[in-house]
């Protein structure tokens, strides 16, 4: 084809195969967005494709000159990027991007300087570009395979938490805490600490309001929230000795992060006043009490109807997420 060096299309799709996985790795971890592995294959194997097409479609045809242009490129990279990140948000969707032309502009830069400090590299590819696309490429597999460990190995401690109040229900991800052993002293219920925030789509704003005004907050509750709220002492690292308001709430629900059944559980809610982590990447500390609860209980015999298994009459999930 007239103006492309003489690449044969097996290597050009390698070599592109591995600079996209490599890119597209390193946009949505440096944006800190979770994305499956068989995500990042697929898009990476799209972004080969399209970098094959200018090669293997004739020359007469009007899509062979258009692949080339400025435009084609900029939409491909938004199909990579759609297909890495959907159905994500548009901040993250913009993160990505933005990390991954960052990628693609250096990866460029390089690739300019070795063609015009060796041409023969690129117009006819030697051994060492066959075996420098096979490197690339198992690098960019080892590199998902050490994220998919990392994440794994951060989804054992990460549960989701479904709170129900009334008909209405929310989701919060929470940290499996071995530490934390704070109970009722009415009851001796395990209580799971929630940023207050986070609830405010489920509790009215009177019992937020209590819970960060403390024990003179009590009176102004609600009367029938006054029998759903009490104040137990509470102590955490970074500050003083202090109150909770911990709140009954009408349904409680837990599962490992993005997979499993939902189960039931006992228990009660703490409002903490301030974020739990400051990077954002939980809301909530749960007890190790209630996980071993719903351990034990997935361990059920099989049969039993949803609502017992699930707790939540069998919905894969509650239509409220928050993260």
């Amino acid at each position: 084809m007239s103006g492309l060096p003489a690449v044969r299309p097996e290597l050009l799709f390698l070599v592109n195969l591995g600079l996209d996985l490599a890119l597209l790795w390193f946009a949505a971890r440096v944006a800190r967005v979770r994305a499956p592995a068989w995500r990042v294959w697929l898009a990476a194997l799209l972004g080969a494709v399209l970098a094959v097409l200018p090669v293997v479609l004739p020359a007469v045809s009007p899509f062979g000159s258009w692949l080339l242009s400025g435009a084609a490129v900029a939409a491909g990279s938004l199909l990579l990027v759609l297909v890495l990140v959907w159905p994500g948000t548009w901040s993250q969707f913009a993160a990505v991007l933005g990390f991954f032309w960052m990628g693609l502009i250096l990866a460029g830069g390089l690739l300019l300087l070795l063609a015009e400090r060796y041409p023969a590299l690129l117009t006819a590819p030697p051994a060492a570009l066959v075996a420098g696309g096979v490197g690339v490429t198992l690098a960019g597999a080892q590199l998902l395979w050490q994220a998919h460990r990392e994440r794994a190995e951060v989804d054992d401690i990460l549960w989701e938490i479904a709170v129900r109040v009334g008909d209405r229900r929310l989701v919060v991800e929470g940290l499996l805490d071995s530490g934390n052993l704070l109970r009722t002293p009415v009851g001796r219920w395990p209580v799971v600490v929630v940023e207050g925030e986070r609830l405010r789509g489920v509790l009215p704003p009177a019992v937020l309001e209590a819970a960060r005004a403390g024990p003179e907050g009590l009176d102004g509750l609600p009367a029938d929230w006054q029998s759903r709220c009490q104040l137990v002492p509470y102590a955490a690292v970074g500050r003083s000795s202090g109150w909770l308001l911990v709140v009954r709430p009408d349904g409680l629900s837990i599962r490992p992060r993005g997979r499993g059944e939902w189960s039931a559980v006992e228990g009660r809610i703490g409002l903490a006043t301030g974020p739990l982590d400051p990077e954002g990447r939980y809301a909530a500390l749960l007890p190790g009490a209630m996980a071993a609860a719903a351990r034990r209980a997935q361990g059920r015999p099989p049969g039993l109807p949803a609502e017992t298994q699930s707790g939540e009459r069998g919905e894969e999930r509650p239509d409220v997420h928050i993260r």
